[in-house]
């Protein structure tokens, strides 16, 4: 049986630290996407991504969400994507 303890020690090896050894916040592509696709799922079509990527500077927002410990909630909603065709689909 685990003690408290334990269960401490295994969940903080668990978690990745949002900053390397030197410094340094870890920005994976896979990160950049997966912010547009949570906060604006209408640019994940691969121009609208490149504009609003560098934009917006997504990478900075990524950076500061990590730090503050906000990313992982952040990128856990995922709205469904709005498309004008449909929304005409469904008026029609």
């Amino acid at each position: 049986m685990a003690t408290f303890i334990d269960l401490i020690t295994m969940t903080y090896h668990l978690y990745q630290h949002p900053v390397d050894l030197f410094g340094g916040v870890v920005i994976t592509d896979d990160d950049l996407y997966d912010w547009v696709a949570s906060v604006s799922p209408v640019h994940t079509n691969e121009r609208g991504y490149a504009l609003y990527v560098q934009r917006y500077n997504v990478a900075d927002k990524v950076r500061t969400s990590k730090l503050a410990r906000t990313f992982d909630a952040i990128t856990a909603r995922r709205p469904p994507p709005y498309h004008a065709r449909l929304a005409l689909h469904q008026i029609l």
